[in-house]
């Protein structure tokens, strides 16, 4: 099934296609006399104003796509900020309570502003913008559970602790790299 912005695209696209052929047709043969000539201009207009309006639909289309792309991104982004948001909610509530040291503070203050910043930062209507904030989404995601799994008292924790720590900081760094799009 196609969109209105595609069927534009392909529309104009046959145009352009049959104006082409009409203009190849007409020059096959050198012109006899003036009107034929006159035709041939005006069939080169018409390919002309067929040729904007073809640039002019495939904007539209590409704007489509990138206009559904931000709507999906947008929605899905909030359900991706409910981890890197809540785990270091708990996990401070248990630094509060101190059950967990406070040096994992260091961790858990930026995953929760990076948890933020992916559930509610505005996110642009531009491709790369769209494509590194699911990236920082993604990785935001995968942080928590990396967080989870670091705090659970078992022999891999030393492990996990240091990738949650690299979580971190990839993170971070999308999200930077986000902001620092054009």
């Amino acid at each position: 099934m196609t969109t209105p912005a595609q069927h534009d695209r392909d529309l104009a696209e046959g145009r352009v296609a049959r104006l082409k052929r009409e203009l190849r047709d007409g020059l096959a043969t050198p012109p006899g006399d003036v009107a034929t000539m006159d035709e041939l201009v005006a069939t080169a207009h018409r390919l002309l104003d067929a040729e904007l309006a073809f640039d002019e639909a495939r904007h539209r289309l590409a704007n489509a796509e990138l206009e559904s792309r931000h709507a999906a991104t947008q929605r899905a982004v909030v359900y991706f900020a409910a981890a890197p948001v809540l785990v270091p909610l708990v996990a401070g509530a248990l630094v509060l309570f101190e059950v967990l040291s406070p040096l994992w503070l260091f961790a858990l203050v930026p995953l929760f502003a990076a948890g933020l910043w992916i559930g509610f930062g505005p996110v642009r209507r531009v491709a790369d913008v769209i494509r590194e904030r699911r990236r920082g989404a993604w990785a935001g995601g995968v942080t928590a559970g990396l967080l989870v799994l670091a705090l659970v008292p078992w022999s891999a924790a030393a492990v996990f602790t240091s990738l949650t720590a690299v979580g971190v900081a990839g993170t971070c760094a999308l999200l930077w790299r986000e902001s620092r799009i054009p």
